[in-house]
């Protein structure tokens, strides 16, 4: 095939990407404030069956500055 360039876009498929799943309900750091509130938040909307907001949470709790230290 004329012009046909692999591994370049529109040519063939790259290199595999290897992803890892989260965990699925990080833990908030113990004595912080804001990931406490996460976890109560997150706590609340489970037992009302708001899977978004759990998610949410849980977000707010992974991307927090004591989670982003320590990877």
């Amino acid at each position: 095939m004329a012009g046909y360039k692999q591994g370049l876009p529109g040519g063939s498929v790259g290199r595999a990407v290897t992803l890892s799943m989260p965990e699925l309900h990080p833990a908030p750091v113990e004595g912080c404030e804001i990931c406490g509130e996460q976890a109560v938040l997150r706590s609340a909307a489970f037992k009302r069956g708001d899977h978004s907001a759990v998610s949410d949470s849980n977000v707010r709790i992974r991307s927090h500055q004591h989670h982003r230290n320590t990877r």
